[in-house]
């Protein structure tokens, strides 16, 4: 059996004392360790809580671009179902120019015509002379008839009303053949009376009036550019007493 009885040459009250010294201090000591196991236990669990309590930070929000609006919202358009195919833009060809051999006739791309007037402003009365001027501006020799019965002058308004022609009461049968080198010129002149006419040169004629007015000269499909002249009333010429004078008189219809 255990012998709790404490033995010794000293009392047993000194024995006694000692040992309950020792459950004191052994008390002390256990209840210390004790007090700080709470207190560490106490200070890791309110450290997790408070972690646990904070809410989390919100996501970061993407930068918008320039120009862009992150409330606005681009809606999603769905494919057409039934769309047409695209058209595709038509091309003109562009027709190569012509091969020509000396002495061939003269295509238009190969001519240019224009007309000149022999002063830029007229009297009611006058007779314009026009002067029609074609030039070979190909490359090589070639041929075009450029006689009366294919070359015309026309005196059209502003608003390309046709006034007059050569070719209406004077027509011809008239043929020129002309061989053209590059570069060369051939000028035919015409003289207007300054009366109207139309195809086949009806009667009765009229005088054509004061106006801005433009000229064209015409090689088959080939036209110029407008020339435009003026005609302007016929002014009063002084007397040598001071008394006006009227002008000259409208030439006959020629």
């Amino acid at each position: 059996m255990l012998d709790l009885e404490p033995q010794g040459p000293l009392p047993q009250q000194i024995y006694w004392r000692r040992r309950a010294l020792a459950l004191g201090v052994a008390a002390i000591v256990i209840g210390v360790i004790a007090a700080l196991s709470v207190v560490i236990i106490k200070s890791v669990g309110g450290t997790e809580n408070t972690a646990a309590e904070q809410p989390a930070p919100p996501a970061a929000t993407p930068t918008p671009l320039p120009g862009e609006n992150p409330e606005v919202k681009t809606p999603v358009m769905p494919p057409a179902q039934n769309a047409p195919p695209p058209t595709p833009t038509p091309t003109a060809a562009v027709a190569p120019p012509p091969v020509l051999n000396e002495g061939d006739d003269c295509p238009d791309s190969t001519l240019a015509v224009k007309g000149i007037t022999n002063q830029p402003q007229y009297v009611v009365g006058d007779q314009p002379k026009f002067t029609m001027v074609v030039t070979n501006i190909g490359l090589v020799a070639c041929k075009r008839d450029v006689g009366a019965a294919v070359l015309a002058a026309y005196v059209y308004t502003l608003e390309n009303g046709r006034l007059w022609s050569n070719l209406d009461c004077a027509p011809s049968n008239e043929t020129l053949v002309k061989t053209f080198q590059p570069g060369e010129q051939v000028t035919t002149e015409v003289t207007w009376t300054g009366m109207g006419s139309a195809p086949n040169c009806p009667l009765p004629r009229q005088p054509i009036g004061p106006g801005m007015y433009n000229l064209v000269v015409q090689l088959g499909n080939l036209r110029s550019a407008a020339v435009p002249f003026a005609l302007a009333q016929a002014a009063e010429v002084p007397h040598a007493e001071g008394v006006p004078l009227p002008g000259p008189a409208p030439a006959a219809v020629g």
